[in-house]
């Protein structure tokens, strides 16, 4: 998979640009404030359909022009050499989404189209940072193979909107106990069952790629290990993680009866807080260094390798999931790394994942991008060829 084309109107500082890219090596040159990320995350936003810095499109329209609105373009081809339009519009009145011209409705019809990983400085938040950081890690890479898992994560938090609603209005004495509190916790159990057995898969694979990662980048003396943390009761966790990982249809029923049984159990310390204590929208991934929590006890070098082999393992993840590899985004990260983490990443690229590096020198990418067709450069978001 790679993008031969890229258009850009009104993205950031950037009011308007054509690039023919590289099939191989992008590197983006220039200071800071020049424009460099805003092209990655154009690119990033094509993908997932959002931004890896901000979560308002406000934020993203060009604060020098007259115009409400922003514009994303891509051709695309894909290893069966067919190739793909895809356009993205975004205003403050509408987001329109068009594959070869035609219209999308949803996300989740535009969405997987152009896969991409995205790598940068604040990825330590995938370590260091809150639960929430690593579920949004676990969800966008899943949504992006997966838009039927897209679909279910939207209606359910959806459904967890409404039933905390009702919790709010239990609270506050508005309403007692109904049978509508009942409809909905039937409804966050099914969907919510879906999501946990899926996120259960996809660590199952995950854990075995970042381990092999791992060991790569530290000379096989560190192993990584992931797991699940789900947010039941510890004996309904442990009776959900001994199933298989491959779960059928009865095993996620089962899982749906647990969670009902989870959510009839916290009743009344809900009732008292006014929303809803446990299911996948509290659930955690742990990451453990040799047995050892690497938020709590990881040095800032380990703490960074575990981030690097993460993303490392999504590329593989995707790759085994949909044939091909998606494309890999580098927002000035090179200058964070050392040689050997930036070796085992020029190693991993070789001449198979079309790559865009972001940086403000151009000797931390010489050796693996010499020609200059390989170069654009980006002054007061002006773009252009070679350096």
């Amino acid at each position: 998979m790679l993008v031969e084309r890229l258009y850009l109107k009104n993205f950031r500082n950037l009011a308007a640009v054509l690039l023919d890219l590289n099939p191989d090596l992008n590197i983006i040159l220039g200071a800071n404030g020049q424009g460099k990320t805003n092209i990655l995350e154009a690119l990033y936003y094509l993908s997932t359909g959002k931004s890896h810095r901000s979560n308002r499109d406000r934020d993203l329209i060009n604060q020098k022009t007259e115009e409400d609105k922003f514009a994303i373009q891509a051709r695309i081809k894909k290893k069966d050499k067919i190739k793909e339009k895809l356009a993205v519009s975004v205003s403050s009145q509408e987001k329109v989404y068009k594959i070869n011209d035609e219209k999308k409705e949803k996300l989740a019809d535009f969405q997987g189209r152009l896969n991409a990983v995205i790598f940068s400085p604040e990825d330590l938040k995938l370590v260091k940072g809150s639960p929430s950081e690593r579920r949004d890690f676990i969800d966008t890479e899943v949504s992006q193979v997966s838009p039927n898992y897209f679909r279910q994560l939207q209606s359910y938090k959806k459904i967890l909107r409404q039933r905390n609603n009702i919790l709010k209005d239990i609270r506050a004495k508005k309403r007692k106990k109904d049978e509508l509190l009942a409809v909905f916790t039937d409804k966050l159990a099914k969907v919510g069952s879906r999501i946990i057995a899926k996120r259960l898969e996809v660590i199952e694979k995950l854990k075995i790629l970042a381990r092999l990662q791992q060991r790569r980048l530290t000379a096989n003396q560190e192993n990584l290990q992931l797991k699940y943390d789900i947010s039941f009761s510890e004996k309904r966790a442990d009776k959900i993680t001994e199933s298989s990982s491959d779960f059928s249809e009865a095993e996620i029923k089962m899982i749906e009866e647990i969670f009902q049984e989870e959510l009839m159990s916290n009743f009344q310390q809900e009732r008292e807080r006014g929303y809803t204590v446990s299911g996948p929208h509290r659930d955690d991934l742990i990451l453990k260094l040799n047995d050892f929590s690497v938020r709590k006890y990881g040095s800032q070098g380990q703490q960074r390798t575990v981030a690097l082999a993460l993303k490392i393992s999504e590329l593989e993840f995707m790759k085994s999931e949909k044939g091909e590899y998606p494309i890999l985004l580098l927002d000035d990260v090179f200058s964070e790394l050392d040689s050997r983490r930036r070796e085992a990443i020029i190693k991993l690229i070789g001449n198979r994942i079309q790559t865009f590096i972001t940086t403000t020198d151009k000797s931390l990418v010489a050796d693996i991008a010499p020609q200059e067709s390989s170069y654009f450069k980006v002054v007061s978001g002006q773009v252009s060829k070679g350096w």
